[in-house]
């Protein structure tokens, strides 16, 4: 499972101008097994999209068949869902 981590001051959406308009995006860390994570950016296709601080995983949806049958990711629109942190009770 792919963590990514949207940490304290990354929480808010940020923008940028492009020659199609306004692109808006949420900086993320993709821990992706090496010593540190890597810095990523998440597309948003409003500010009101932006994740709160928290651990997630890519939603199954973001993934998607190419033209010649190989496993895709959709880069214009990642799915982020939360990772459920399993809880057990003390006895």
């Amino acid at each position: 499972m792919l963590q990514i981590s949207i940490i304290d001051g990354h929480h808010q959406a940020q923008s940028r101008t492009t020659k199609n308009g306004i692109r808006y995006f949420q900086e993320a860390y993709a821990h992706m097994g090496g010593a540190f994570p890597q810095q990523i950016e998440v597309p948003l296709r409003n500010p009101s999209d932006a994740k709160p601080i928290g651990e997630y995983t890519l939603d199954l949806s973001t993934f998607q068949v190419g033209r010649f049958k190989n496993l895709e990711l959709n880069a214009f629109e990642l799915k982020l869902i939360p990772i459920q942190k399993s809880v057990q009770k003390a006895s």
